[in-house]
């Protein structure tokens, strides 16, 4: 039996088919006007149930609102749904916790190296800050001194393979091209000199313009000692120095002077006296005269009493009358003879000089 009245032509009795939907279309739900009411309710209890797992579920999200993080974790196609939201910010977050602890363990490490680095330092040269500044501080000195530093070197100094060029360009530029030979010495050392006297003016002062400025003979001008005819020895007395060889220890004042500078010495002659002469004897010399005998010769007057040199060659009172000879008894006499040594030598002097070569000193004074 068929219903006309109650159900509007409905030939099924069942409310829910035979109620038609008289709303707007729903497309997402898939209801559309003029749809049972069974159909109305299972499409609701449809996506009800999808809601409930979210498969039904698909927001509609603005794909430039989703970072690069979860959209690594959402399909590649088709729709995408609650479910699938829901698992890549899941995901997401969970890769987001892996790295906030490995950010915290660096930063751990980090804090722990930190703590190195701003120990107190030991600054050195670099000024304008202490020990306890801050690394930035420390650093900004060095590199505000560092870059100070080769503006320095840019500035003040060259190239080693750039300096014999620069050398020569800066000699090869000197007016005039005089060398001052000071530059090759030594300040107040003696040093031999065989080269000409025109270097030097009459006092002995170096000409500057032949290159010989603050150079002097050793004249005993100017500074200078006086060399003139003297070689150099070294002064007795000096700054530290192991014990006295005897050939010149000073404590035998009679063979080793005691040299002192500026102090002249020795004599180029030397006179010998006696108490230079080594010790010697004279052998005694004896004389001995033998007396083979002898005759005295004399003439007698008989009866003259007078004085005889009357007699002898003279004139006397009587002539002589009888000369007799009579010779003497020959025999023996003691004679004494003094022996004596003649003094000899003209009492000059003997050279007194080593080999030498001859030649002017002179000295640099600044």
């Amino acid at each position: 039996m068929s219903c006309t009245n109650c159900y509007n032509g409905c030939s099924e009795i069942v409310s829910d088919k035979c109620v038609k939907y008289t709303g707007v279309d729903v497309p997402i739900l898939g209801i559309e006007t003029g749809d049972s009411l069974s159909l109305v309710e299972q499409s609701l209890i449809t996506f009800l149930t999808s809601t409930l797992d979210g498969l039904g579920i698909k927001p509609n999200i603005d794909p430039n609102i989703i970072c690069q993080l979860v959209n690594n974790y959402l399909p590649t196609c088709g729709d995408i749904t609650l479910i699938d939201v829901l698992n890549a910010l899941i995901k997401a977050s969970c890769d987001l916790q892996v790295q906030i602890d490995v950010i915290n363990a660096t930063l751990i490490d980090l804090q722990d190296q930190i703590d190195v680095i701003e120990a107190p330092y030991t600054v050195g040269c670099l000024t304008g800050v202490t020990g306890t500044s801050g690394t930035h501080a420390i650093l900004q000195q060095l590199i505000t001194q560092t870059c100070a530093f080769i503006l320095d070197v840019e500035t003040n100094y060259v190239q080693l393979v750039d300096l014999n060029t620069l050398i020569a360009a800066y000699l090869a530029s000197i007016t005039p091209p005089v060398t001052q030979q000071y530059q090759k010495m030594v300040p107040y050392t003696v040093v031999e000199y065989y080269g000409p006297l025109t270097n030097f003016n009459a006092g002995g002062v170096g000409l500057v313009g032949l290159g010989w400025d603050k150079i002097y003979l050793c004249n005993g001008q100017n500074g200078t000692p006086d060399k003139r005819g003297r070689v150099g020895v070294g002064v007795t007395v000096v700054p530290g120095g192991l014990a006295y060889n005897p050939n010149v220890d000073p404590a035998f004042p009679a063979t080793n002077p005691n040299y002192t500078p500026n102090t002249p010495y020795g004599v180029n002659a030397v006179v010998l006296t006696a108490q230079n002469l080594p010790t010697h004897s004279h052998n005694p010399t004896t004389v001995t005269i033998v007396d083979p005998g002898h005759t005295h010769t004399f003439q007698n007057a008989n009866g003259y009493t007078g004085s005889p040199s009357s007699l002898i060659g003279g004139s006397g009172a009587v002539d002589p009358i009888t000369v007799t000879t009579s010779s003497a008894v020959t025999g023996l006499t003691n004679i004494n003879v003094t022996v004596s040594n003649s003094s000899v030598g003209n009492n000059v002097a003997h050279p007194n000089i080593q080999p030498v070569w001859p030649c002017y000193y002179i000295m640099y004074i600044p």
